[in-house]
């Protein structure tokens, strides 16, 4: 699967396997903290994951949603030092890889495609956030939707409506004459 972004060599794997340690997520525990420091990045093997943001008046917006196989964790506390202002919740059980940047960045070293790897995720990432805002710009709910259920299969049965609906920046209200007028 990492192979499908940029091909890694074998000594590469035999490398990173070692260091890599997993971990399982229950429904509604959180993978990424509000506040916490990220040290490490998670690849997300199985399950659902949401990236969301609270308001002031305690109102939540779901900015991403993960499926399993995907990367993990707050990208930009990852690169800062700074705590994730956007944490990151299992929908689902989860089953998530994690390994120490710190780890990564002294494999970088020996083994230079690990740094073309991630300019590669880091591209796929600009992109993804690029189409997000476009989406929220330019496209009826209707159309957010449907673009949604194609890109995430199964995530109606999955996810909770309310999440859906707090992802495409509508009511559950609005969602659910969507998905009516969808069905017709």
């Amino acid at each position: 699967m990492m192979d499908a972004i940029h091909p890694l060599e074998p000594a590469v794997w035999t490398a990173l396997l070692p260091l890599l340690v997993r971990r399982s997520f229950a429904p509604r525990e959180h993978v990424s903290p509000l506040g916490s420091v990220q040290t490490t990045v998670g690849l997300l093997e199985s399950g659902r994951v949401r990236a969301y943001f609270t308001t002031v008046d305690g109102k939540q917006y779901n900015k991403h949603f993960f499926t399993g196989p995907d990367l993990v964790g707050d990208y930009a506390s990852l690169l800062t030092g700074l705590p994730a202002e956007v944490p990151q919740q299992a929908l689902t059980s989860c089953i998530v890889w994690f390994i120490d940047r710190a780890a990564i960045l002294e494999l970088e070293q020996q083994h230079p495609s690990l740094v073309q790897l991630q300019r590669k995720f880091a591209e796929g990432l600009y992109l993804i956030k690029e189409q997000r805002e476009l989406e929220m710009a330019t496209m009826q709910a209707s159309q957010r939707y449907a673009r949604l259920v194609e890109q995430h299969p199964g995530i109606e049965v999955d996810v909770p409506l309310y999440e859906i609906a707090a992802y495409l920046g509508i009511t559950p209200t609005q969602l659910s004459r969507v998905r009516a007028r969808r069905k017709k």
